[in-house]
């Protein structure tokens, strides 16, 4: 397969959620590859997320998808780690607590958790892990990003979503809540997994 190719079946992105597929397409945008995501292709059934790694994960998701789709599939497990919880919520992230918590409810979960924690010990970092499934007779291809940084005390920013107002970017000492979404897709744990994705294409095709 070639970009060419993939330019005409497109790229699945094995995700419901809006935020997700918006970054994929920004960051993908100079390839002119159809990005769908599941809703695009009427594709309802929820893959049970069984791993205990993001790489079990994204994996069990690129070829159960890849299944229903039929076309190249690209499936993401990613999370937040926090040092002081034994690397909580990790693969559970998007469940912590109570999976029928809103951001808002799964981040004062979290804080509360934390509020006797010094702050040298808030140690926490973001990671995405990519798997690209092209077809049946191809190895899968993984790709990861990863950014460090620490649990603030106190929610910051407007933007983003998840766990975005409750960590704080190592590097720059801003949260993610407070990067636009231009500056996020520069940055971002799943920017980096992407932009390592990007280079494979070209290497690939």
């Amino acid at each position: 397969m070639n970009i060419a190719e993939l330019r005409k079946i497109g790229l699945l992105i094995a995700t419901n959620n809006l935020h997700k597929k918006i970054e994929f397409e920004n960051l993908l945008k100079p390839f002119s590859i159809p990005i769908y995501s599941l809703d695009d292709l009427h594709i309802n059934v929820v893959v049970e997320e069984t791993g205990t790694s993001f790489y079990e994960n994204a994996t069990i998701k690129a070829k159960e998808y890849f299944k229903l789709s039929k076309i190249p599939t690209l499936a993401d497990d990613s999370g937040l780690e926090v040092d002081a919880l034994n690397k909580e919520p990790g693969v559970k992230s998007a469940r912590y607590g109570n999976i029928k918590f809103t951001d808002q409810e799964r981040n004062e979960y979290l804080l509360e958790k934390m509020k006797n924690v010094a702050d040298y010990l808030r140690t926490a970092r973001f990671i995405c892990v990519l798997a690209f499934m092209i077809s049946e007779h191809t190895p899968i291809r993984y790709y990861q990003g990863v950014v460090e940084g620490k649990i603030l005390r106190v929610p910051r920013g407007n933007f983003g979503f998840g766990y975005d107002p409750i960590f704080e970017d190592i590097k720059t000492k801003k949260s993610f809540a407070e990067y636009t979404i231009e500056e996020k897709n520069q940055i971002s744990h799943r920017a980096k997994a992407i932009q390592e994705f990007i280079r494979d294409l070209q290497r690939l095709f």
